[in-house]
């Protein structure tokens, strides 16, 4: 049942380190989560979260005898908690990735708006409009530039 379990919390490529040590008459079972890749930094912090929850161990410190009545279930238990939180690292990835598409949408309608219009070549200048406009007066002095 313990390999089972095993298998069953590991994702693809996943890996644990199972140590246990004796310490007088008692173990200390250690089952630690070993995480690909890394985050960067600029992950957002529920991302960040996540993985640290996702690479917490599971450490038991306590009799052979407990050890085999209890540590099964302790492990289901453990194994249980991993998925919720992949589930959620999952769950925050697709939102994230679904964000960005989204951006991405806005920025290319932003994008196109932004665009001037062309005018038709059939369209002809109105001529009135220049017509309209009188010549501006302009006082000129020895302080002027021009």
């Amino acid at each position: 049942m313990i390999f089972e379990t095993f298998h069953n919390m590991l994702k693809n490529d996943e890996r644990i380190q199972f140590t246990v040590t004796r310490k007088g008459d008692q173990l200390a079972v250690l089952v630690q989560p070993v995480l690909q890749g890394s985050v960067d930094d600029k992950a957002p912090e529920t991302v960040q979260a996540l993985r640290a929850a996702l690479a917490m161990p599971l450490y038991v410190v306590t009799s052979p005898k407990a050890l085999e009545a209890d540590f099964p279930r302790s492990l289901a238990d453990f194994a249980d908690v991993r998925e919720d939180g992949h589930n959620d690292l999952k769950n925050a990835m697709s939102r994230i990735k679904e964000a960005g598409k989204q951006a991405k949408a806005e920025a290319a309608k932003s994008k196109q708006a932004d665009k001037p219009t062309e005018k038709s070549r059939f369209e002809e200048a109105s001529h009135q409009d220049e017509a309209d406009e009188k010549p501006t007066d302009i006082a000129v002095t020895d302080k002027s530039l021009f």
